[in-house]
């Protein structure tokens, strides 16, 4: 018997609007699959299912009517517990508001995914208001990596990444502050795009860091990241670009190699790296040595824009409600409070600076290739990790290689490139200049295209499934 959630959404909407699958069926074995993995992952908070089976018999209606359906016609998509939709309540990962958002209006996100066919199945697990780096939530318990339930998920969209990488559905939207779509993209061993700045609306979305944040999806290959891509940046010419783009194999793309993003990283991880550089070699890309001093500084500067914006989004609720946060993040976010004006003068002067860096780079190349993380998936536990000779807080060792991206606003991609001895998968970040969204998108693709990496399932998940 076919595994339905193995089809990839691409492939799935194409086998509904050519009646070979049913959309009823495609949401009920994604359904299924909740069932037999959730209770132990805990990725979904809420399921919406009479809503998301309704929009399954919509579009089945429309296809056997013979008519035009949307490119996700029937797809299980899940989204993460920040973003308002119209048949759940919307809890932010906290307490702070002790019933959670009512339903309302969906934000234009979720929105263009419903007019493009998808049935929207229920809202993921997060780190409390997105502040966090491993989906340890302190009400809800933590979202579990597929791979090793001991391990972290990474964080924030920690549950968007364990539901797609165990077939909860074939997509997920998540949010990008630090990397809170590539980190967890990387440890449970799936794709997460984090677009252009502003190329898929926020409205309707709780904010972290509102000058930082992006949304963005999360997917088991990158063909599949674009075509979510290209619906939640809206029009049928945005979409046939990307489409375009992940078709077809750059011609001779120029990629920059910058020891920023390879410092520290522990041996497997820079093995991996090594194989997919001499991957893009063989596909006829150019590799650049690039370097980028402005790269140092911007993790702590993403630090301080991040606590002073998201103290000034949460003052009002810490005064009425503190006890509504988990203590952890409640702490992380009072540091808000001690972020002085000079401070984050000095910070957005060095989100200037790398921001023409950024601009001169992507003149000379047409991609930088680094790491996600330095290391594999910590253990639920950990609170810190070793780089080099250092060790560091897990924010601040998980944010360095991704920070700098939501500083400039550029397009960056997470995607699998390996696994490790203990079974972890190893991701891959490629990332692109401002509005360079599709080369990205084609890279990523050009690169599964020969590999297979993004093919390999969990096996604790598998046994789950069965």
């Amino acid at each position: 018997m076919t595994d339905l959630m193995q089809l990839g959404l691409r492939a799935a909407a194409r086998a509904v609007s050519r009646r070979q699958v049913s959309p009823v069926e495609l949401v009920e074995a994604a359904l299924a699959r909740v069932g037999a993995t959730n209770p132990k992952l805990n990725a979904l908070l809420s399921l919406s299912v009479d809503s998301a089976l309704a929009s399954a018999r919509r579009v089945e209606r429309t296809v056997m009517a013979k008519r035009v359906v949307g490119p996700l016609a029937g797809v299980p998509i899940s989204v993460k517990d920040l973003i308002l939709t119209r048949d759940a309540v919307t809890t932010l990962g906290s307490r702070i508001v002790p019933d959670g958002l009512p339903a309302a209006a969906d934000a234009p996100v979720v929105a263009r995914l419903r007019r493009a066919g998808a049935a929207i199945i229920g809202k993921a697990n997060l780190h409390e208001v997105a502040l966090g780096v491993t989906t340890v939530n302190e009400h809800f318990g933590p979202a579990r990596n597929p791979w090793d339930p001991a391990r972290i998920a990474g964080g924030s969209s920690g549950g968007s990444a364990v539901a797609v990488a165990v077939g909860m559905g074939l997509g997920s939207v998540g949010t990008d502050t630090r990397g809170s779509i590539r980190i967890p993209a990387a440890c449970c061993g799936v794709v997460g795009f984090k677009p252009t700045y502003g190329a898929v609306s926020s409205d309707g979305v709780f904010p972290l860091a509102a000058s930082l944040d992006h949304v963005g999806p999360i997917t088991r290959s990158v063909e599949d990241a674009a075509v979510m891509f290209g619906v939640m940046a809206g029009g049928r010419a945005r979409l046939a670009e990307v489409l375009r783009a992940v078709d077809r194999t750059p011609r001779r793309p120029r990629i920059g190699v910058s020891e920023f993003f390879l410092r520290d990283v522990d041996r497997e991880v820079a093995r991996a790296i090594e194989a997919a550089l001499k991957e893009f070699e063989r596909l006829g890309a150019r590799l650049v040595a690039v370097d980028i001093p402005e790269l140092e500084p911007a993790l702590e500067a993403s630090r301080v824009i991040v606590l002073a914006e998201a103290i000034s989004y949460h003052d009002a609720m810490i005064r009425k409600n503190p006890k509504g946060y988990g203590p952890n993040v409640l702490s992380r976010l009072k540091g808000g409070y001690r972020v002085s004006g000079l401070e984050l003068v000095q910070a957005e002067a060095v989100r200037l600076e790398l921001i023409s860096a950024y601009n001169s780079v992507f003149g000379e190349v047409d991609a930088l290739v680094g790491a996600v993380l330095p290391v594999e998936a910590p253990r639920l536990s950990s609170t810190t990790l070793k780089l080099g000779r250092t060790r560091v807080s897990l924010a601040e060792g998980f944010c360095r290689y991704n920070a700098p991206q939501n500083l400039t606003g550029v397009p960056a991609l997470a995607l699998p490139c390996g696994i490790t001895r203990s079974g972890l998968p190893i991701g891959l970040q490629l990332i692109g200049g401002w509005g360079r969204d599709p080369m990205v998108l084609g890279l990523g693709a050009a690169y599964q295209r020969v590999t297979a990496w993004h093919t390999a399932w969990p096996a604790p998940a598998a046994q789950l499934a069965r």
